[in-house]
């Protein structure tokens, strides 16, 4: 499986000409892909999962998501909405069955909804690690020394 790639200013280490012309064209072939519409949310969501995509969607706009990762975002608040069921149940009731004996199908659905929410999270650059590849590090502001705030210099 490859590495997931990064945008050119979020690259370490020494790269030709070459590769950093290579990799901007494809960065500049991301913006060619129609935006995610913010704007209408999926009928087939409800509940928890709608209020996920509201809260959501605007937040990824940010990001180079394009409306061809609609059916991944639906997923993720689909996913939302099910594990957060999910943990109500198991918050009420427990995670095991009444005998002590097997974990309940709640308890397994809200686990594998955890593990699948993971993997589509980082996919989206929805976590920090995933955000570091795809978003340009800013610059914090440059400290000034008090010569440089007050003008003096060797001279004076």
């Amino acid at each position: 499986m490859a590495r997931p790639k990064k945008l050119n200013a979020t690259k370490q280490g020494h790269r030709t000409k070459e590769e950093l012309a290579e990799a901007e064209l494809q960065e500049n072939g991301l913006e060619q892909f129609e935006k995610l519409n913010i704007d209408s949310t999926p009928k087939e969501l409800k509940g928890i999962a709608q209020k996920e995509w509201i809260r959501v969607v605007p937040l990824l706009e940010q990001l180079p998501i394009a409306e061809l990762d609609y059916d991944r975002v639906k997923r993720y608040c689909q996913l939302v909405g099910i594990t957060d069921e999910a943990y109500e149940h198991v918050s009420k009731y427990g995670t095991v069955n009444e005998e002590g004996t097997k974990k309940t199908p709640q308890f397994l659905v809200y686990l594998d909804g955890l593990r699948e929410l993971k993997t589509i999270c980082g996919q989206l650059g929805m976590t920090i690690d995933s955000r570091m590849r795809i978003v340009l590090p800013q610059e914090n502001e440059k400290k000034q020394s008090v010569y440089d705030m007050f003008g003096v210099d060797d001279d004076d």
